[in-house]
């Protein structure tokens, strides 16, 4: 009985081990999981602080953007058909300027006149004669067949 006794105060010993060593481990679970969770939440929250900051950027830009475009000077209406506000002809200042001008102008590549020999040409005939070419796909010799039948009611006699 002893023996007995002694065995179970080894096994509640263990259980109580157990039991702490599993304590532990949730405690250090518990304090993993709070720290990402804190993370978590910092990262969102300079993600959002440097979203605003973007934002409050591009805003900013475009503002100066609005003013500067106002300042600008507008395009002529010449390429639309118009000078100085009223319609011209069909051939008249409608054009466009021209957006690029060559500086140097366009020289054509010197090409030497080819010689002009008489060169007799040959009669070609239009197909060669040959002893295989006059043989015709006619002399192909089909046999008739001798018991023709429809569908089911064909009996071969043999």
């Amino acid at each position: 009985m002893a023996e007995k006794a002694a065995k179970d105060q080894e096994k509640a010993v263990l259980q109580e081990k157990t039991k702490e060593k599993f304590q532990e481990w949730l405690k250090k679970k518990r304090a993993e999981e709070f720290e990402k969770k804190r993370k978590e939440k910092e990262k969102e929250k300079q993600q959002a602080a440097e979203l605003q900051e973007k934002r409050e950027k591009s805003a900013k830009i475009f503002k100066e953007w609005v003013q500067s475009a106002r300042n600008k000077p507008r395009p002529t209406l010449s390429s639309l058909g118009y000078a100085n506000g009223k319609p011209t002809g069909l051939y008249g200042n409608s054009y466009p300027a021209p957006a690029f001008f060559n500086p140097i102008p366009w020289k054509p590549i010197h090409v030497p006149l080819p010689k002009e020999d008489k060169i007799v040409p040959v009669k070609k005939n239009k197909r060669p004669i040959s002893s295989q070419s006059r043989r015709s796909s006619s002399m192909v010799i089909y046999k008739p067949k001798k018991n023709l039948c429809i569908g089911s009611l064909c009996r071969t006699e043999r």
